[in-house]
């Protein structure tokens, strides 16, 4: 029998990254062929945080089909579960899996397409990794903050958190298998119960070298003293993603985000004790509902002096089902995109001046792949900055390397 050829096409988060990758091994394991052009099978892992997201998962369904008419495409991730009659109008669309029914989509198209999962249809999935130097882990799902712009809770739902013994496992089966970066991603892990424990576990797991790197902390969640004992763990990178999502204080408490510019600036203060090229990049939305000139501008200030590694700019987009949909005041989307476009000149000048700090600096980095085109190695640091690194002896993906950090180039 042929092979049936998959494609996955994954939007979004970290978090559909690892889910993506873990259907990508089950698949594998049950007899199908990922493919490298046209495919038999499209999956498309979809985002709905805003209304661009959609955009993109409705344009990647028209390409997966327009590229093979015959071929059958499968919508998992968030999407479907706010707006599964949306993707079911669509003529492209053969099967809608919402919400917890994605854990099932391997063993849905292997009834439908043939094939065996390793351990039965209903078996575990193996641990995901992403290519071959960085391997993402989830330990958790879901969020019960209900910050009143954000879709998440509706389309994730409440939290789920994956026992510790079984993160431990996969993380030990990871390492066993050579990666030396493990990210641990999901939707707010700071709300996992036992983490700086988890971490301290995980960080102990092997001998040799290997780095842990946390996908992301809610400060909802995490003060300044929380955040600094978890960076002070050995082989925790110095690189946090911290959502900000507003400078203004009176636009974080419209948003139902429990803290102030000036404590999430007192979380920089702690990480950059501990090092003070700590890498830190964040979430910012511009225009919410009520925003006016002022509140921007004191949100464009904190940015300007937050010292960011990377910023992605959001203008406010409208989701149904959250409570700033019904607020009023509702911003011009012309104004939207001139805030944005401002954010993203302030965002571009943090990154370079923090990439010009390091430069000239030592820092552990892991090789990632060979750019023939510049002939020289891609790496990743440990706090984060995308680097190249000239040929050495030795060098190879996977290898974790001291590194001094040239000019910006990438």
């Amino acid at each position: 029998m042929v092979k049936k050829t998959f494609a996955i096409h994954t939007l979004g988060c970290k978090v559909n990254q690892q889910e993506s990758e873990a259907l990508s091994r089950r698949l594998t394991g049950a007899g199908f062929e990922q493919a490298r052009g046209k495919a038999d099978i499209y999956i498309v892992n979809s985002c709905t945080v805003t209304q661009t997201a959609d955009a993109k998962t409705r344009q990647h369904i028209r390409a997966a089909k327009a590229e093979n008419p015959g071929a059958f495409v499968c919508v998992i991730g968030c999407y479907p579960q706010v707006a599964p009659g949306a993707l079911l109008a669509m003529p492209e669309v053969d099967l809608v899996l919402p919400g917890p029914e994605k854990e099932r989509a391997a063993e849905i198209l292997v009834e439908r397409f043939g094939g065996g999962l390793p351990g039965g249809a209903a078996g575990a999935p193996a641990p995901a990794g992403s290519g071959r130097t960085r391997a993402f882990l989830k330990i958790e799902d879901g969020c019960d903050r209900f910050c009143a712009y954000c879709v998440i809770p509706l389309a994730r739902g409440q939290v789920r958190m994956k026992p510790q013994d079984a993160v431990v496992a996969e993380a030990s089966a990871l390492l066993a298998e050579g990666y030396k970066e493990i990210v641990v991603t999901g939707i707010n892990i700071g709300l996992y119960e036992g983490l700086y424990g988890l971490l301290g576990r995980l960080t102990g797991l092997a001998e040799g070298e290997y780095r842990i790197r946390l996908g992301s902390l809610e400060p909802t969640v995490i003060g300044a003293a929380e955040a600094a004992r978890i960076a002070a763990l050995p082989r925790i990178c110095p690189h946090f993603h911290l959502s900000l999502q507003s400078g203004c204080a009176r636009t974080l408490a419209r948003m139902g985000r429990p803290y102030t510019p000036e404590g999430y600036m007192d979380i920089l203060r702690a990480l950059r004790g501990i090092d003070p090229l700590f890498g830190i990049t964040t979430d910012v939305i511009c225009g919410f509902p009520g925003e006016t000139d002022e509140d921007f501008e004191e949100s464009l200030a904190f940015v300007e002096r937050a010292g960011f590694s990377h910023v992605h700019v959001f203008p406010y987009s409208k989701r149904p089902g959250t409570a700033a949909a019904a607020m009023p005041d509702q911003v011009p989307k012309a104004v939207k995109a001139a805030r944005a476009a401002r954010l993203r000149e302030a965002a571009e000048r943090s990154a370079s001046a923090f990439h010009e700090a390091n430069a000239g600096v030592s820092r552990r980095t892991l090789i990632l792949s060979y750019n023939a085109q510049k002939g020289a190695w891609r790496g990743l640091t440990d706090n984060g900055l995308d680097i190249l690194v000239p040929p050495g002896a030795g060098f190879a993906p996977n290898r974790l390397i001291t590194a001094k950090i040239p000019l910006p180039t990438l």
